[in-house]
């Protein structure tokens, strides 16, 4: 059974969730190969190993806001819901919304979308590699795939 300290269960006691549904709602969930792309590049440009982006903990700030960009990377280069995007680092639809938010805000710096954008294309490169690899080894043909 989950341990929540004496405010989390407060919290949790105004919601119609029960607490095992809260915790299983925001457990980590293993990474798909687009996740674990996803983390790893966002993670390499801010200079992070991909597990300091997982921490249960807000960490660093950082940290915080490689995991923010993941989020956002996640939601609208790939296509998650807010709730998919969330689940991938243990947190919910409205924190995905919030980092969301925050890195729209922050491309307005012509440095940080430069930055955003080339890790977006990166990824768009990867995830079409990986379908091509994929559909060349089930015996399928090289279709072309949308970025």
């Amino acid at each position: 059974m989950p341990r929540f300290s004496e405010g989390e269960k407060n919290e949790m006691s105004k919601s119609p969730c029960s607490e095992s549904s809260v915790h299983s709602g925001l457990s980590q969930k293993p990474l798909s190969a687009v996740d674990w792309m996803a983390t790893g590049r966002v993670a390499l440009a801010f200079g992070l190993k991909p597990e300091e982006l997982h921490s249960a903990s807000r960490g660093y700030a950082k940290a915080a806001q490689a995991r923010q960009v993941s989020m956002y990377i996640l939601h609208v280069s790939m296509g998650m819901t807010l709730s998919q995007a969330g689940a991938v680092f243990g947190r919910d639809r409205t924190t995905a919304a919030h980092a969301c938010k925050v890195v729209e805000d922050l491309r307005e710096d012509p440095k940080f979308d430069a930055v955003l954008s080339e890790i977006e294309g990166q990824l768009s490169a990867s995830v079409a590699s990986a379908r091509m690899h994929s559909s060349l080894s089930s015996g399928g043909q090289p279709d072309a795939y949308p970025a």
